[in-house]
């Protein structure tokens, strides 16, 4: 008996408690977004700077078998070449990613940083 008459005393939560819960929410997701924001953008770096590692190092290989480098101007053409293409691995977003922070130096025959 004495729990019934206490279940229906208290109903729920008061408008100050909801508000309180609200606002620490708010906070938190404040606080915790711009870091993963962050994070995903590092890691699209990293995963860039490998990828041009990983061209690079085929470039050499390519060099080495084959005594001279690809016919290329730009990273585009580079990736196009039938030959060259049995040296790399790199899926399509791992080339879009590479395009945004590297270009290739057809001097040189490397990728390197954009400028």
């Amino acid at each position: 008996m004495r729990i019934r008459k206490m279940l229906k005393e208290k109903k729920g939560f008061t408008l100050i408690e909801l508000i309180v819960v609200v606002a620490v929410l708010g906070i938190l997701a404040t606080i915790a977004i711009p870091r993963v924001k962050n994070i995903t953008g590092d890691a699209e770096r990293k995963t860039a700077d490998l990828n041009a590692a990983q061209i690079n190092n085929a470039l050499e290989r390519y060099y080495v078998e084959k005594n001279n480098y690809p016919d290329a101007t730009d990273i585009d053409t580079l990736l196009a070449d039938s030959e060259f293409k049995n040296y790399i691995s790199i899926d399509s977003n791992g080339i879009a990613n590479l395009k945004k922070y590297y270009q290739y130096d057809s001097t040189n025959h490397r990728i390197v940083p954009k400028s």
